[in-house]
């Protein structure tokens, strides 16, 4: 650890002052995933009081990822141009504000404007977190601060799942979204006073030294026009040409369609695994149909797994803890192990999570009916949406490894919102099939989008 009095940031040590700002940036990021997973925990009881379909209800989650999408094609942009850390502190507002209009709202109208808001606010929080990481942390570094980032995101649903569990059995639904806005406004003060954009702002010099682009193993490295943008200096305006070329760079391309298929998964268990764990089993559900003669959607009169509310909202922010977990795991090891290759820890993730999957489709009721059956899940939980969202930890250090520090946040806001865009259609599609073959059939679709996800990482890597 470098001294407080020093003025020099190093590659291989840490001053106290970089490591602040770290994490009280990804402290913020952590409060603003609490005011998009109370969606999801609040769902049945929304549904309820307003007689919504899970398809009607499935808008407000499409809702969601298409805004998220759309604001991180300008969020990436607008951070490395302007202030990261400005587009941070407007998105923490945007999404207060949301929270606590939803909370106020009765209809689905009002529902969907102000879930339109957040979308577009909470989008202002990841990519320009990436360039504060990219410009604070030395290169070598990134797979495991990348993956404390992703896992303080997680730590979000970690919290919010039983906070909102809480709030939702003891006071109202309502109560889920104005905790989660006032926890938002209160850290938004502390990250104004602590965080800057660059260490130079700070009155630090930088000894290491970042080339526009890596010098990355992986086939995924710069080329083409975006090799002649990074070529500028570090220092030089990000422009709208620079953005063209990233927005066609082929690497950049295949990252995001990886990307979509790690979000629409992870979305859908979001979104939906809280409904599937409380909603009443049925006699014909998957794992004990077989001696009825039950089909592929065995379980379509009801298919959830009976649990109650408390449990299920414990059991399912275990897909969150995975996902802390898994995303330092899965980070740490391709700095390490890998020396900065990324695609190995990808395709592991994306494997572990669809064969996770399947087990719950297939065995989930009879796992339940076992002796700590309930613990089980919740393992299996942890292994399959841990690993379904620790892969964006590698997935999202590709951009800053491709491009460089200059254009690596555009690049996290190009991927990200293609995924997005990709992933909105998790919400109303997953709600229509759970409508048409029951709840537990969007499993199945889910374990086959993880493993087309493991597909375009080998075409990635060849």
């Amino acid at each position: 650890m470098l001294a407080k009095d020093s003025r020099i940031l190093k590659e291989n040590e840490f001053h106290p002052v970089q490591l602040r700002v770290f994490f009280v940036m990804i402290t913020l990021y952590t409060f603003y995933f609490t005011c998009n997973n109370n969606l999801g925990v609040a769902a049945d009881r929304i549904q309820q009081s307003f007689d919504l379909s899970n398809a009607t209800f499935g808008i407000l989650f499409t809702i969601f990822t298409l805004g998220f999408g759309l604001g991180q094609f300008f969020s990436g942009y607008l951070g490395d141009r302007y202030s990261p850390k400005l587009l941070m502190f407007l998105g923490a507002i945007g999404a207060t504000a949301a929270n606590i209009g939803f909370g106020l709202s009765s209809g689905m109208k009002p529902f969907a404007i102000f879930w339109a808001i957040n979308a577009v606010s909470l989008s202002m929080g990841w990519s320009p977190g990436c360039s504060v990481l990219f410009r604070w942390i030395p290169q070598k570094r990134w797979g495991l601060f990348m993956g404390l980032f992703d896992a303080f995101a997680f730590l979000g649903g970690i919290i919010i799942y039983p906070v909102a569990g809480f709030a939702i059995t003891f006071l109202s639904w309502r109560a889920a979204f104005f905790l989660p806005a006032l926890l938002l406004l209160m850290w938004s003060v502390v990250f104004c006073i602590y965080v800057k954009d660059t260490p130079q702002q700070y009155g630090f010099t930088v000894e290491w030294e970042h080339s526009g682009v890596s010098d990355a193993k992986d086939p995924a490295s710069a080329s083409g026009d975006a090799k002649d943008s990074a070529k500028t200096s570090a220092s030089d305006t990000v422009c709208l040409r620079d953005y063209a070329d990233v927005m066609k760079h082929p690497a950049i391309l295949l990252t995001a369609l990886a990307t979509i298929c790690s979000q629409f998964v992870r979305w859908g268990l979001v979104n939906w695994i809280v409904k599937i764990l409380i909603t009443p089993c049925s006699v014909d559900a998957p794992g004990l149909a077989e001696s009825a003669g039950g089909g592929l959607f065995a379980g379509s009169q009801s298919g959830g797994f009976g649990m109650a509310l408390m449990a299920a909202t414990i059991a399912a922010s275990a897909m969150h803890w995975g996902g802390a977990f898994f995303s330092i795991a899965l980070g740490h090891i391709s700095d390490t192990v890998f020396h900065g290759s990324r695609w190995q820890t990808i395709l592991m993730g994306f494997l572990v999570s669809t064969a996770g999957l399947l087990i719950i489709y297939f065995w989930g009721l009879r796992i339940l009916m076992l002796p700590g059956g309930v613990v089980i899940l919740g393992a299996l939980l942890f292994f399959a949406g841990g690993c379904i969202q620790g892969v964006q930890a590698p997935l999202f250090n590709l951009p800053g490894d491709i491009l460089g520090t200059r254009l690596g946040g555009t690049g996290v806001g190009i991927v990200n919102g293609w995924s997005y865009l990709g992933a909105s259609f998790a919400g109303i599609s997953l709600g229509a099939m759970m409508d048409a073959f029951g709840l537990t059939s969007c499993l199945l679709l889910m374990a086959g989008i993880s493993l087309a996800g493991a597909v375009v990482t080998a075409v990635l890597r060849r």
